[in-house]
């Protein structure tokens, strides 16, 4: 199977697994129930393929797997990890048929040895961290994810809202979609990453384009869907552009494991 194909195949899975919850009324599966979000997820994964050798990895807040099962797909061993609230109410979707959820109360604590891990992906995670315990705790997520990565080990970094984006900017005023109450600059995270024990292979900007059409009108959805991967191509091009891109949506990063020991660990 060429990697188109498999791409391919992979795009008819997701989309299969959207339209069972779209039937069944559920609502967590908004954000992949578009062709443009399915496409964007299989470009994240073929970039971690190409990034790093295929190892250990552990998806981070896997939500409902669609990085998991992607990942395998391409020679990774992945664990899928989660809070406990989530894994326990996992719907029955074609994506989570096979997911064994690894979970524990909060996303701050891994229950996993030191350095027993590869790789650790963060796609639309560590933003959220905040929200579901107390302030600072992305701090003590860093941490944890530098423990259980052995040196070396690489902190792939996906879907982080950029702190200047004109979708946030306005999402808020018209009310439409959802809008992240913590979003990041590209010196704060490359700060807390340092910080943490890691050091940034590289940082760039994405989604000029929105790529989550949750809340917008399904014929406008479906418009947009259209034209799904010339939409993907073109902001990857845009998103290059000085000045321009410092209004996109999310900031990318590819992070690895120092073998220090990080100062806010230190400090702890």
């Amino acid at each position: 199977m060429t990697p188109s194909e498999r791409d391919r195949e992979d795009f008819a899975f997701l989309l299969d697994s959207a339209r069972s919850a779209r039937s069944q009324g559920l609502t967590q599966f908004l954000h992949l129930d578009q062709p443009i979000g399915i496409w964007n997820y299989i470009r994240i994964a073929n970039e971690i393929a190409i990034a790093m050798p295929p190892g250990r990895l552990l998806d981070w807040g896997c939500g409902l797997g669609q990085m998991t099962y992607l990942l395998k797909r391409r020679g990774f061993t992945v664990v899928a990890f989660d809070t406990a609230d989530t894994a326990s109410g996992l719907p029955s979707l074609p994506v989570t048929k096979d997911l064994n959820v690894v979970s524990a109360i909060h996303a701050t604590d891994l229950p996993f040895p030191d350095q027993s891990f590869d790789a650790v992906l963060s796609c639309g995670v560590l933003e959220h961290v905040d929200e579901f315990s107390q302030p600072g705790n992305e701090r003590r997520s860093l941490s944890e994810i530098h423990r259980v990565l052995r040196i070396g080990g690489y902190f792939p970094i996906y879907q982080l809202p950029q702190r200047y984006t004109w979708q946030e900017a306005v999402t808020r005023t018209l009310g439409i979609g959802y809008s992240h109450p913590r979003r990041f600059g590209a010196g704060e995270i490359r700060s807390l990453l340092t910080d943490a024990g890691f050091r940034v292979q590289y940082l760039r900007r994405n989604n000029l384009f929105p790529k989550n059409l949750t809340g917008v009108p399904d014929a406008i959805r479906r418009a947009y869907s259209r034209i799904a991967r010339p939409i993907i191509g073109l902001d990857l091009l845009l998103s290059r552009i000085p000045g321009l891109n410092q209004i996109a949506g999310v900031l990318e990063l590819l992070a690895r494991r120092q073998d220090i020991t990080p100062p806010m660990a230190r400090s702890s």
